[in-house]
């Protein structure tokens, strides 16, 4: 029954994949199949467009804007009768209208300057029936009135130089920067969490197949024993031994199985799969790298990768963005500071005509006999006498530039660190790798011998039971150094920021970050 119950269980563990697979198990795959899955990697390139448009409306600030406005007012004012006027207005009601019409453009230029120009027309008429100059006219004869105004301001004091005005731009863009460097180390960081997974996953397959073969091995001890039995060569005692040992077996084989279900769960995390889809990766198809494949060579030089590391790691360069990018806010914060004094130079252009027609409408913007063209300048000084709000942002701005300082000082520290751990990992594992295919060499030589013997019966059942333990340790310890080895590989490759490689369509993943060292030879 128990066998029975172990076998149910690993083909179901082994096999699901076999029936239902629809995601490969090849690990380029489904490092690739994360862009569409993954959570942290869908969140990471939204921070991306929310940087973008961040930098959009910072860019809004140098945008031409348009302005326009359209007034009517109708007046009607009841004279006193002392009024001279009460002669000329029907019942001493004097009443006048008013149309003003204006549109203009507006543009802040990156070298600091405000530019303006409008156009202003306005038409006005009553039903007094004498001009400005006391000459006689119709009622309601309209005076149409036009002009163009052009200014410039000048800041002699706050936002005066260039930096100062685009300050607020530039950092947006290093901001976008920053998303898109740290959109690159979080796309490094889960695509090397899912190399983990992939790894522990293949580990757990061939974990099972091991302990699957020890079954088989027991099996076929307990066959030669009956045997040996039944011929009076062995006490049938020692089947006993031998089916309480294959029962322990595969109490470990059905563990083994559980082992390998939670790590394709696992991986399937990894990835951003649901349980369902978890549940459906197939067999692993790619095997651990070989040392000969990786390019590794004794005496690697730390220092060139360590530099490599300073080139290439993303969350280096994306502090390095955020620190320029406070730079420039604390610029702004500084220029904030000073009092504003702006100066600005205007001139100016206007005419009028009288008429209801639309050629006096026309003439209003030509009519010599009443053009008139003016310049002059304006000076404007503000000055906020406390000024807390401005000398709060820049001492926030300043202790904001210094926690960056201490932010990327400490990732260069830990990029030494980690560099020289991981070096140090894999050359550990390296060693470790070719000491475990020793072991087992010998342990495979051993058990073989160790089988001929009992058949002869010139050794004991419980020394063949202790070699075949042996063979079963030597063979997962093997698998375990190669585990060790593949992650040396990929912990060096995301800590010297080479695992993916950023393209102008996302990333490219390559095997060879899987399977080979960085190569330091081009740094």
């Amino acid at each position: 029954m128990r066998h029975c119950l172990s076998a149910l269980l690993v083909g179901l563990t082994v096999l699901t994949s076999d029936v239902y697979a629809q995601v490969k198990g090849n690990l380029i795959e489904i490092a690739r199949k994360a862009f569409d899955k993954n959570p942290t990697l869908l969140r990471s390139g939204y921070m991306i467009r929310s940087a973008e448009a961040d930098l959009q409306i910072q860019r809004s600030v140098f945008d031409l804007n348009s302005f326009s406005e359209l007034s009517f007012r109708n007046n009607q004012y009841t004279l006193p009768g002392a009024d001279p006027r009460t002669a000329y207005v029907e019942n001493s009601i004097l009443r006048n209208n008013v149309l003003g019409l204006s549109a203009g453009l507006r543009k802040r230029l990156r070298t600091g300057q405000l530019t303006e120009f409008s156009l202003n027309y306005g038409f006005a008429n009553n039903n007094y029936p004498l001009n400005s100059f006391n000459q006689p006219i119709n009622l309601y004869l309209g005076t149409n009135t036009s002009g163009f105004t052009f200014s410039l301001t000048q800041p002699l004091l706050r936002g005066r130089a260039r930096p100062i005005a685009t300050a607020l731009e530039r950092a947006n863009y290093l901001y976008l920067l920053n998303a898109k460097s740290g959109n690159e180390f979080t796309t490094s960081y889960e695509i090397w969490q899912i190399g983990q997974a992939y790894w522990n996953y293949y580990t757990a397959y061939k974990n099972l197949e091991i302990y699957k073969q020890s079954e088989d091995r027991i099996r076929n001890v307990l066959a030669v024993t009956e045997e040996l039995v039944k011929g009076d060569k062995k006490p049938a005692g020692d089947l006993t031994q031998i089916r309480s040992d294959l029962a322990n077996q595969e109490k470990l084989t059905i563990m083994a199985g559980q082992e390998l279900y939670a790590a394709r769960i696992q991986l399937g995390k990894a990835i951003g799969l649901s349980t369902e889809e978890s549940l459906e990766i197939d067999v692993p198809e790619n095997a651990f790298p070989t040392i000969a494949e990786s390019a590794f060579t004794s005496g690697l030089d730390k220092a060139d990768f360590i530099r490599m590391a300073r080139e290439r790691r993303a969350d280096l360069m994306a502090a390095r963005h955020g620190h320029e990018a406070l730079q420039q806010q604390f610029l702004l914060a500084r220029n904030n500071t000073k009092p504003q004094l702006d100066l600005t130079g205007f001139v100016g252009y206007g005419s009028a005509s009288t008429g209801n027609r639309l050629g006096d409408v026309m003439a209003s913007f030509a009519n010599n006999e009443s053009r008139s063209i003016g310049t002059g300048a304006r000076l404007t000084f503000t000055f906020p006498v406390n000024n807390n709000w401005a000398k709060g942002n820049l001492t926030k701005s300043y202790m904001a530039l210094n926690d960056q300082n201490v932010v990327v000082g400490n990732i260069q520290r830990l990029i030494e660190l980690d560099v020289s751990n991981d070096l140090n990992y894999l050359e550990n594992s390296v060693a470790n790798l070719q000491k475990a295919g020793e072991v087992l060499n010998y342990n495979q030589v051993v058990f073989r011998d160790e089988q001929v013997k009992f058949q002869a019966g010139l050794t004991t059942l419980l020394s063949l039971i202790l070699f075949q333990e042996r063979l079963m340790t030597s063979q997962l310890r093997y698998l375990q150094a190669y585990r060790q080895f593949a992650q040396a590989i990929l912990n060096l490759r995301h800590d010297t920021g080479t695992l993916i490689v950023p393209d102008s369509k996302g990333f490219v993943i390559d095997r060879n970050a899987f399977y080979t060292i960085p190569d330091t030879s081009n740094h």
